[in-house]
């Protein structure tokens, strides 16, 4: 009969066995499925492609992704080239046609935007990630200056930034790459990796690969000289706490902090409107 303490040491390595296995089974499926933990695209509905508010057209475009779109309002006057383009980056389960009512009330007449959809939300292809956005980023920007007849280096100069959520993450890759005349965050996280360690704790966060770090991309835009900026974020966000806004502002003091009383997540772009195209006119 096999001694107590040899039964005792079986048990013990068959529960260490099963969990080990568990774990790392936990730590697979973390690994493959996060691209859906991270990003929940919405198609547009089959006719809303059909009914575009007028102003407002669609810019098609390919990349390693495969068909991407955006949609470009001109400025309300008639110009040669537009003062200011504001890239448009909407956040997650949003869709870039959410903008459309926000930027009907812009207060400008000579200012365009480009409403940029991510790889896989909308009616664009492929799958989301820093890289292929960028990418998207780049192939729009780009049949821009093929629309107003120019060299893309004669936009690069005009164009800003605006981002909600994981919007404000694509809008400073694009900003630390390519560079902005001005940047607006709504709700911005400090890193991707610091979300990921709030809700599956360490070190379960470290087989992140979808790195978005804002503010890694703030201090390589500082270290050029930082444009101005502005951060406007709700003090009841239940989504991503205030205090990395906060963080970011006291990081780099040029930043100019918003703070929205009872503004949430979803909510502070409306509540914030006039006060967010206040900070685009900064």
């Amino acid at each position: 009969m096999m001694p107590a303490r040899w039964r005792w040491w079986a048990v013990v390595r068959r529960q260490m066995i099963i969990f080990g296995v568990l774990a790392v089974m936990l730590v697979a499926a973390l690994w493959w499925f996060q691209a859906k933990l991270i990003y929940h695209p919405r198609p547009y509905a089959a006719d809303m492609l059909q009914r575009l508010p007028t102003g407002l057209a669609p810019l098609v475009v390919e990349t390693r992704q495969g068909t991407q779109s955006g949609f470009y309002r001109r400025p309300r006057v008639e110009i040669p080239l537009p003062a200011r383009i504001w890239l448009m980056f909407n956040g997650n389960a949003a869709q870039a046609l959410d903008w459309t009512s926000f930027i009907a009330g812009h207060p400008r007449d000579d200012e365009a935007f480009l409403l940029v959809d991510y790889p896989g939300y909308g009616a664009c292809a492929g799958q989301p990630s820093p890289v292929a956005i960028l990418d998207s980023c780049d192939a729009l920007v780009e049949a821009l200056a093929r629309l107003h007849n120019v060299d893309v280096d004669v936009l690069r100069p005009r164009i800003a930034v605006l981002g909600h959520s994981l919007g404000c993450a694509a809008a400073l890759q694009y900003a630390a790459k390519r560079g902005a005349e001005r940047i607006v965050l709504i709700a911005p996280f400090t890193s991707l990796m610091a979300m990921a360690r709030r809700v599956v704790g360490w070190p379960l966060c470290l087989v992140l690969t979808h790195r978005f770090d804002n503010r890694a991309r703030l201090a390589a835009i500082a270290a050029t000289g930082l444009p101005p900026t502005t951060i406007i974020h709700g003090d009841a966000d239940e989504v991503i706490p205030i205090a990395m806004s906060r963080a970011l502002a006291a990081e780099f003091p040029g930043i100019v902090l918003n703070e929205v009383k009872d503004g949430d997540h979803n909510g502070v772009v409306d509540i914030a409107e006039p006060l967010i195209h206040a900070a685009m006119a900064r």
